[in-house]
Formats: structure tokens, C-alpha cells, sequence
């Protein structure tokens, strides 16, 4: 199996069960969230997005974010700075979820833009270092990069399972 398609093939195993996940949900419980200091599911469903956007265009790309490029930022009225990583409860508080339809057009279009990327690559480019001035990223070549970010996808999807299980019971 190529590296290509392993990556693509867990993509889309995400996108998968993050569909099953979200499946039926009401914005109320899109917004939950179970304590003043905890994310809801409608947050964390941005916050990856924004990862993933962040991580692909700037990073790996070297170029633009979709969320600038598409007006998201702007639309949404988030600063462009903003990925949730390390919000506090109160930023927490004043987060506006946006429309889900609304997040999955982004999702959709980060996602096609980090396929294109994948499906580009030759196999030695799995081991480029792009330049960053980004502390925690010194050293990531595109390979680990691709690592890092299914991980949190990963991560991601687990707590929107555990946050709908909270609310609505077991495999409900």
C-alpha cells in the first residue's frame, strides 16, 4: 500500500464515523457543553478544521488559509488568528457556534484542499522540512505533519463521541 492511499484512506474513515457522530444532532446539543470549562461539540468540530486549515495551508502549502481565502473569518466573525487552541472558559463562553452547514462547507473544503496536497506528493516529499518560524513545528517534515494531524483528528472525533454519548446515551 502507498503511503498516499493509507493517509487518504484514514481520512475518509474519520470523515466517516465523524458523519455518524454528528448524525441527528440539534444545535442545542451542538452547544452543549457538560461544564463552564469544557468544549462542546459544535466547537471542537471547528477547532479541528481550523487545525487541519492551518496545518495544510500555511504550513505545508506556504500560502494562504481557506478560512481567510473564503471569507470564514470574517463571515463568522472569528479573528483570523484564532484556532481555539487554548481557550479559557471564557473565551469558551462567548464562542458562537457557527451554522453546521456553514462548518461543513469549511470542513469540505480544507478536506478536498489536503487531498489535492496528498495525492501531489511524490514519496520523497513525505520527508521535506518546510521552513516555519512556528516553535512547535521546528523539524516537522510533511510526513510527521500528516501524522500529527490525523492524530488530532482522531483525538477530535473521540470527544465529539464521548460529548454526544453524555447527552444521549450509548450508541444513541
Amino acid at each position: 500500500m502507498r503511503i498516499h492511499t493509507l493517509i487518504a484512506e484514514t481520512f475518509i474513515e474519520i470523515d466517516n464515523d465523524l458523519r455518524i457522530a454528528l448524525e441527528g444532532l440539534k444545535i442545542g446539543e451542538l452547544d452543549w457543553r457538560p461544564s463552564n470549562e469544557a468544549n462542546s461539540i459544535g466547537f471542537t468540530l471547528w477547532h479541528q478544521t481550523r487545525a487541519e486549515d492551518v496545518w495544510i495551508s500555511e504550513f505545508a502549502l506556504g500560502g494562504q488559509q481557506i478560512f481567510e481565502r473564503d471569507r470564514w473569518s470574517v463571515t463568522w466573525k472569528i479573528a483570523l488568528a484564532d484556532t481555539g487552541f487554548n481557550y479559557g472558559k471564557d473565551q469558551l463562553f462567548a464562542f458562537k457556534i457557527p451554522p453546521i452547514s456553514e462548518l461543513n462547507e469549511y470542513a469540505a473544503a480544507v478536506r478536498l484542499q489536503t487531498l489535492e496536497y496528498l495525492h501531489g506528493l511524490r514519496p520523497s516529499d513525505f520527508d521535506l522540512k518546510p521552513d516555519t518560524d512556528h516553535p512547535w513545528r521546528q523539524g516537522y517534515t510533511i510526513g510527521r505533519m500528516f501524522g500529527h494531524v490525523l492524530c488530532e483528528l482522531s483525538q477530535h472525533l473521540g470527544h465529539i463521541r464521548y460529548l454526544r454519548g453524555l447527552q444521549r446515551g450509548l450508541n444513541n
